[in-house]
């Protein structure tokens, strides 16, 4: 094979891979919980191509940002969920909820806002209890 064949089937790949990152970025926007993102943002590079594709794929940063930002959406969404709701009983069930089945997620890949979030919901629970 010759290197311009090379190159081009690198660069045939490439565009590939950038489309595949612009369609995460857009299914990002629409995502529900944290693990539907992770899921969402999770792009497969070719082994070959890791190291060039962080250069010269901006769409592959984006992908990374984009699911940062939705990941830190979605658990304030979480929150203020918590806090809007009235019932006492209904908000520890959605908390106990949030954390057996999503916030595992946020505490394997952002530890610092899983601690966050986690010491934000007891807070809103406890004002809840004094109420």
């Amino acid at each position: 094979m010759s290197a311009n064949d090379e190159s081009s089937s690198v660069a045939g790949e490439l565009s590939k891979l950038e489309k595949i990152c612009q369609r995460a970025v857009a299914d990002l926007s629409s995502s529900r919980n944290v693990r539907e993102t992770l899921e969402l943002a999770d792009v497969d590079v070719p082994q070959h191509l890791r190291a060039i594709a962080s250069v010269k794929l901006p769409a592959l940063r984006r992908v990374l940002r984009v699911r940062d930002l939705r990941v830190e959406e979605i658990v304030k969404d979480q929150l203020e969920w918590l806090s809007r709701e009235r019932s006492e009983t209904v908000a520890s069930r959605e908390f106990d909820r949030m954390k057996a089945t999503d916030w595992p997620m946020l505490q394997a890949n952002y530890p610092d806002l899983y601690w966050k979030v986690l010491r934000e919901a007891n807070l809103i629970l406890e004002r809840k209890r004094k109420r």
